[in-house]
């Protein structure tokens, strides 16, 4: 069913079963690392040969890297300051990207920040450094669409996004993902008794030649039903 408004640029689509992927920057524990990957710890389980985006603050640039689980385990922790256990998860990742500049880059950082050398079980020589607090990682935070144009989205998540931030979203077109940048434009908390959820507007900022005529074949096949 579409909406058509002469205000919008866009006609909108309600949509109903389509979902995605909001990519949320998140804190981790580095256990250590080397320029081919790194052992970590996270509060939220990594999927098994899933490629995530790590993002490493280094002398005012930001290092972009991809990295693909290899193994996970969950283990118990005791929450620092107190005798309270909590579940951590704790995964080994393989960085898919580093070559030539950013392998000297991520070089550089570990040099600057190392304070242990050790051999890995695979002969590899690993860091473990003394702040991982420029470490981020790209956690997936799952949303439910409720309207969809070219030019943006109608989101429900389970919990409240920043007015202007700027997010990569997996969008879910059956078994097809579009990639896309997109602003959220406003945030709307909801209450349903005891349930609360949020309605994001999201604009699209920034999408690939691919996606963009993915995304537009998949709005005509609503169009037609």
């Amino acid at each position: 069913m579409s909406e058509n408004n002469n205000n919008r640029r866009y006609k909108r689509y309600f949509v109903d079963g389509m979902h995605g992927n909001l990519l949320y920057s998140s804190d981790l524990e580095v256990l250590n690392i080397s320029i081919d990957g790194a052992a970590i710890e996270t509060t939220k389980r990594l999927e098994l040969n899933r490629e995530y985006t790590f993002k490493i603050r280094y002398k005012d640039v930001n290092l972009t890297l991809k990295g693909r689980v290899i193994w996970a385990i969950l283990i118990s922790k005791e929450k620092k300051d107190s005798k309270t256990s909590i579940p951590v998860y704790r995964s080994g990742v393989v960085f898919a990207d580093t070559l030539s500049e950013k392998a000297n880059m991520l070089l550089n950082f570990i040099e600057e920040h190392k304070i242990k050398t050790f051999e890995s079980r695979l002969g590899t020589v690993r860091f473990k450094i003394t702040n991982t607090d420029n470490i981020k990682i790209d956690l997936p935070y799952r949303y439910k669409v409720k309207k969809i144009s070219l030019a943006g989205m109608l989101a429900e998540t389970e919990y409240p996004l920043e007015i202007d931030s700027h997010h990569d979203i997996e969008l879910f077109l059956n078994n097809i993902v579009v990639n896309i940048v997109g602003r959220i434009a406003n945030c709307e908390k909801l209450e349903r008794g005891k349930i609360v959820i949020y309605n994001n507007g999201i604009e699209f900022m920034q999408m690939s030649d691919r996606d963009i005529k993915l995304l537009e074949n998949y709005l005509e096949t609503l169009e037609d039903a």
